[in-house]
């Protein structure tokens, strides 16, 4: 049986080209118990010795249960392969993306009875994320949200007393810092920085404006997921992101993935960007050659939508029982208010200062000490609110690597808005029903 299913796993996902516990964390465990944890990066970076000092405070809790920490490069062949092979380390830390599709084929371990009670300590719209008919599969771990960031120095020198709360807000906003500042007749600084690289960051960027519009990525008729986008709403959503390429943002935004969308920003080439806390401890770690700030990401016509960087925990099926139970409490440790609190404090930086590594997922996390003394990253777990989700269904990921990338790639070089939503609809229809 086991076999079975994991072949109808690997057809799945080879076809996307993929590549109550208690918070008393005292084990019961008679017998040593060893497991292991995978997480995203590597585990002698400053992110995987963060993790690492979170892990020794669980064994020291837990002194039959030893975690040894693995570090991956999220790439999700490696992680089918482990699954297929059944060497996968007992817990995982997987993005939400790849929950829908596993969990759904029996992947992981249901972990709905044993953490109903905490469920309470995350939004609604998160935990559903990890959660396949009815059943919780991933826990909400770490992760953030995409926001507004914009240099606080340089609206103050123009007279800019708020940041832009609407559309309209954004554009006039971006126009008016977009100017030539040293007289030699060329703009050498731009409102906003914008991504239109082929990359993935280019989809989530653009997801969010289609979200911001009302228009849905795909949708499912006749039980079977069709893409959405070339409606009215998708076509105001193409059309606002290609005036502010135009307009407000750097000529060679075309060739700009989110890195070079941050260099520009710690250059002051741009005044805004839409990026994660990182936007916000990047300028902090290179001397604070001005003073940064977040806010929400502006609403469309819509309301709001803020891209997710989410990770979950999952164990997968089948394991041994008395790991299956170490993994749980190892899971139940980290979602823990103490657990959570230090991936704000986690991470040491180039500047020799600790920040946080993501964000924790507990939004009763809010009246922290920390988030009082930088309320700056109070905003990108507000995001958790208003999700954006760029990987709706388990085939999107074929669509965005084979079709939706390129095409928006080509709005910003030139093609029409009509023209790149027909071609989306067209080609990403046939590779959903593939």
């Amino acid at each position: 049986m086991k076999k079975v299913r994991w072949f109808v796993i690997a057809g799945l996902v080879l076809s996307l080209g993929l590549a109550g516990c208690s918070n008393n964390n005292s084990s019961n465990t008679e017998q040593p118990v060893s497991i292991r944890m995978q997480i995203a990066w590597a585990t002698d970076t400053e992110r995987g010795k963060a993790i690492q000092r979170i892990i020794d405070i669980f064994e020291k809790q837990n002194e039959n249960i030893d975690v040894k920490l693995v570090g991956s490069s999220q790439n999700n062949q490696k992680l089918l392969t482990q699954l297929l092979s059944g060497d996968a380390p007992e817990v995982l830390q997987i993005p939400y993306r790849d929950e829908l599709s596993l969990g759904s084929q029996g992947a992981f371990v249901d972990l709905t009875k044993e953490f109903h009670d905490q469920k309470n300590y995350y939004y609604e719209n998160i935990v559903k994320l990890g959660t396949v008919n009815n059943k919780l599969y991933g826990f909400p771990w770490l992760g953030s949200s995409i926001q507004l960031v914009y240099n606080k120095t340089m609206f103050e020198e123009a007279g800019i007393t708020s940041p832009p709360d609407t559309w309209e807000e954004l554009y006039e906003i971006a126009k008016k810092l977009t100017k030539d500042t040293n007289g030699d007749g060329k703009i050498d600084q731009y409102g906003i920085g914008l991504v239109g690289k082929q990359h993935p960051d280019i989809a989530w960027l653009v997801s969010m404006f289609f979200n911001q519009a009302g228009a849905n990525l795909v949708e499912k008729e006749d039980g079977n997921y069709q893409v959405a986008l070339n409606s009215q709403e998708g076509k105001q959503a193409l059309d606002y992101y290609k005036k502010m390429v135009d307009e407000v943002s750097p000529p060679d935004t075309a060739n700009k993935d989110g890195g070079g969308v941050m260099a520009d920003f710690l250059n002051g080439e741009v005044a805004m960007e839409f990026q994660g806390p990182w936007g916000i401890t990047d300028i902090w770690q290179n001397g604070s050659p001005f003073e940064v700030a977040a806010a929400p990401t502006p609403a469309g016509p819509a309301g709001r939508a803020s891209d997710l960087g989410l990770y979950m925990l999952s164990i997968p099926a089948d394991i041994e029982k008395e790991k299956e139970e170490a993994a749980k409490r190892l899971i139940s440790f980290l979602a823990s208010k103490k657990a959570q609190e230090m991936i704000l404090t986690g991470e040491k930086g180039k500047d020799g200062k600790y920040y946080p590594l993501r964000l924790p997922m507990r939004k009763d996390l809010a009246s922290t000490d920390y988030y009082k003394k930088h309320p700056e990253f109070l905003v990108f777990m507000e995001g958790l609110e208003y999700p954006s989700i760029s990987s709706p269904t388990d085939s999107w990921a074929r669509v965005q690597e084979e079709v939706y990338q390129s095409e928006l790639n080509k709005l910003v070089t030139g093609k029409s808005a009509e023209n790149v939503l027909r071609t989306i609809e067209e080609k990403g229809n046939k590779l959903i029903e593939q």
